[in-house]
């Protein structure tokens, strides 16, 4: 069951959203928040609470939707947001906080149906989506939500997860193999990313959400723009 926050300052979009969203009676939604302030959504995730799904506009006071999205991302980074906007260019901003779409004003009912229930459909695949670590004495999965980038490490590889480093007996080829198609992409000879992780692509490097910068082949440039811009678009 999934917890939706609607964070917009305009009470009447605020409404509006929410009434969409009662409207389609999605029985996994079990609980819809609403919040005026990037600041009130923040505040309540200090305070622990957590929502998968963000309806998130743009244009506020104070933090705006940028600034809001980034703080939320330090505390959890499986979170789905959709921008919500009047104006298109501040939905491109979006993609910088790894939005997974958006939806302009006034919204489209038809639209803002389809987005929702992808998203939904992202967040029902995700859960069943994992890689497996098998030892002497015991197997170990790894949600592939929380795997920033594998680490070729001679005929091992790195696991860099977001709470920790993990090791298995198996080459990146043979990881690549298994989980490309779950949005993971090849970089380099020796490194296999999350699309999803991806804050910023530069001239020779890449840089992750969480700070680190990894270098790609400069072959692999056209195809690791056209993944990612295919990824943000939701065509993967």
């Amino acid at each position: 069951m999934y917890k939706v926050a609607i964070c917009e300052d305009n009470q009447e979009q605020q409404k509006c959203i929410k009434g969409l969203i009662e409207k389609l009676e999605i029985p996994d939604i079990h609980e819809i928040e609403t919040f005026d302030s990037g600041e009130t959504l923040v505040e309540a995730y200090k305070r622990g609470n957590q929502y998968s799904i963000i309806l998130l506009d743009m244009q506020m006071d104070e933090l705006d939707g940028i600034e809001t999205g980034e703080i939320i991302q330090r505390y959890d980074k499986n979170v789905i947001i959709i921008i919500v906007t009047s104006i298109l260019e501040y939905a491109v901003d979006g993609y910088s906080i790894n939005a997974f779409d958006f939806v302009l004003k006034p919204i489209n009912e038809m639209k803002f149906q389809k987005i929702l229930y992808k998203a939904i459909k992202q967040l029902k695949e995700s859960i069943n989506r994992v890689y497996k670590i098998s030892k002497r004495d015991k197997t170990e999965l790894l949600k592939l939500s929380e795997i920033i980038y594998f680490e070729s490490d001679r005929k091992k590889v790195k696991i860099h997860c977001l709470d920790r480093i993990v090791s298995n007996n198996e080459s990146i080829s043979e990881v690549e193999e298994s989980i490309e198609k779950y949005n993971f992409m090849r970089i380099s000879r020796f490194y296999l990313i999350n699309l999803a992780f991806i804050k910023e692509i530069r001239s020779n490097d890449i840089v992750l959400s969480n700070g680190e910068i990894l270098r790609y082949s400069s072959k692999l440039q056209k195809n690791i723009k056209k993944s990612y811009m295919n990824f943000m678009m939701g065509d993967i």
